[in-house]
């Protein structure tokens, strides 16, 4: 009985020391757990973070041409454009004359009848890959001079706001105010040039610098005004087209163009050029609208077109979409940031893609102002003397105030 008594206590004892033992390794691993998980709270990314860089699943487009209309953010697209160009080693079309000349920035002026003597010539079996000069769209002449497999792209602002920045980019109102001093009212200078805008423009042109400026760029002329054909033309440019971008949604346009053109994030980062720092700002009415809208019809019809095209696009895009370009705008910012101070920046990888760095370099090169990237790009051709090295054409354009 004694015997049975002491088994059981010393079976209990070594119980107890078991559950002891076990209590114990419970306690630490809980404690193991808990500081790993703060730990991974602490350290988690301030970017979506993925096992591994992203995988293309596509072959980023190279033959693209840009079309670039005035006043409406095309110079910052060009500058994303040069950068691709740049870092793929693509062949640009550059216009046939002199740098740094009134027309070096033109590929075609409104008036010209384009031919291969436009474009800088290529060595022999080599094609144009990125066109994004200035230039009026020519859908024979391209078709035949770029790849079969170009994508088209171009980018339209509101017309009364794309007026107004053209108005003061190009100050407008020395010439106004000395064509009708007596009626130009300069504290006011919008309102008195829409008061009778047909008084600043030359006789019979239903396109000027600002008049209907973006339609011109885009191809249309005098003979699409017939209503059967202006229909006919703006169903041409949409079949043309494969995207069009919207000024007002910026961001979400590049994202798109990212997508369409399999690019890389780093490809569409950007800081904004060419803008007019002197801008003022100038009362408007709802009446000067109106009279706007009398005065440049096409620009109106165009933008509304492809403002409805895009927003529909835009609505139909999954929240992917718009995680995504949430994200762009932090890197933005970050990028806008650190470039300030001349700092590589770096990108961890994401489900959106893998590491990267924006480098000083890159940093320069996305401050570059046309005409500067335009000089870069002559320069990298390596043909000697390319000033002159060819017949130069002579220019005979005109763009109407």
């Amino acid at each position: 009985m004694l015997q049975t008594v002491i088994i059981r206590r010393f079976i209990f004892a070594i119980l107890l020391c078991l559950l002891v033992l076990l209590s114990s390794s419970i306690v630490r691993n809980n404690r193991k757990l808990i500081q790993t998980t703060h730990l991974h709270i602490h350290l988690k990314p301030k970017f979506p973070e993925s096992a591994s860089p992203a995988v293309p699943r596509c072959q980023p487009i190279k033959n693209v041409v840009f079309i670039k209309t005035h006043k409406t953010g095309s110079s910052t697209i060009a500058n994303i454009m040069f950068r691709f160009g740049l870092r793929h080693n693509l062949n640009f079309a550059l216009p046939n004359t002199k740098l740094y000349t009134k027309d070096f920035n033109y590929m075609s002026k409104p008036g010209e009848v384009m031919t291969r003597d436009f474009f800088y010539p290529l060595p022999d079996n080599q094609e144009y890959n990125i066109l994004a000069h200035h230039s009026i769209y020519n859908r024979t002449f391209y078709h035949k001079v770029m790849p079969k497999n170009t994508t088209y792209i171009s980018i339209l602002r509101e017309p009364f706001a794309q007026m107004v920045s053209t108005y003061e980019y190009y100050r407008f109102e020395k010439k106004f105010v000395s064509m009708s001093p007596e009626r130009f009212n300069a504290s006011n200078p919008i309102s008195s040039f829409l008061e009778n805008p047909y008084m600043y423009t030359q006789s019979g042109t239903n396109f000027t610098y600002m008049r209907n400026k973006q339609a011109q760029d885009l191809g249309f002329m005098q003979e699409h005004l017939e209503p059967s054909k202006f229909k006919e033309y703006i169903d041409i440019l949409d079949k043309d087209f494969d995207l069009i971008m919207i000024l007002e949604y910026f961001d979400e346009s590049l994202l798109i163009l990212k997508h369409q053109l399999c690019w890389e994030l780093k490809d569409i980062l950007y800081i904004p050029v060419n803008q007019n720092i002197r801008k003022r700002k100038w009362p408007s009415t709802d009446e000067d609208r109106a009279n706007h809208k009398k005065f440049s019809p096409i620009d109106y019809t165009l933008y509304n077109h492809f403002l409805s095209k895009f927003t529909n696009s835009l609505s139909i895009q999954k929240d992917e979409f718009f995680q995504e370009l949430k994200y762009f705008r932090t890197v933005l910012k970050e990028v806008r940031f650190n470039c300030m101070f001349g700092r590589t920046f770096t990108v961890q990888a994401t489900k959106w893609h893998g590491v990267f760095n924006f480098t000083n370099q890159d940093c320069e090169l996305s401050n570059m102002r046309f005409r500067q990237a335009v000089g870069l790009l002559y320069s990298r051709s390596n043909i000697p003397n390319y000033k002159n090295a060819h017949k130069l054409i002579e220019r005979k354009g005109i763009y109407n105030i």
